[in-house]
């Protein structure tokens, strides 16, 4: 990928990274009350909205590594040890999560909440060492 200036991938980056979460969000509202508004649900649709909402999420992610590597090396770097950290703190909970329920500690854990949980580890951890500047 060619290396752009800041701002360009910075706008390119939103450009597309909006749009992807307005289609994740009526996917799963949209969705959602499709499947409420049927009895009973059927597999078929089921399967096809669970796909329809990892969609844009996934694509996120390649958007994210994307702008990564069309900016600056400052800024690579920031946005590649966010995303090691957040993978470090992600698996590292995984990990916990399982070995509490392997050894009887907590019920079943929603599988789901792991995604949540890496964005909110690689934002965390870009803040961090980025120093509190936006990158």
């Amino acid at each position: 990928m060619t290396q752009q200036t800041f701002k360009s991938a910075k706008r390119r980056y939103h450009r597309v990274f909006w749009p992807l979460m307005a289609l994740y969000t009526i996917i799963v509202v949209s969705g959602s009350y499709m499947l409420n508004q049927m009895e009973p649900e059927p597999k078929w649709l089921q399967a096809s909205l669970a796909v329809a909402c990892a969609l844009p999420v996934v694509a996120t992610l390649f958007v994210m590594m994307r702008y990564a590597l069309e900016t600056d090396e400052y800024t690579r770097l920031i946005q590649l040890k966010g995303f090691a950290w957040g993978a470090v703190i992600t698996v590292s909970v995984i990990f916990l999560i399982g070995f509490l329920q392997l050894f009887h500690v907590i019920e079943m854990f929603e599988i789901f909440w792991i995604g949540p949980l890496f964005f909110v580890a690689y934002g965390l951890s870009t803040l961090v060492l980025s120093g509190g500047k936006q990158c």
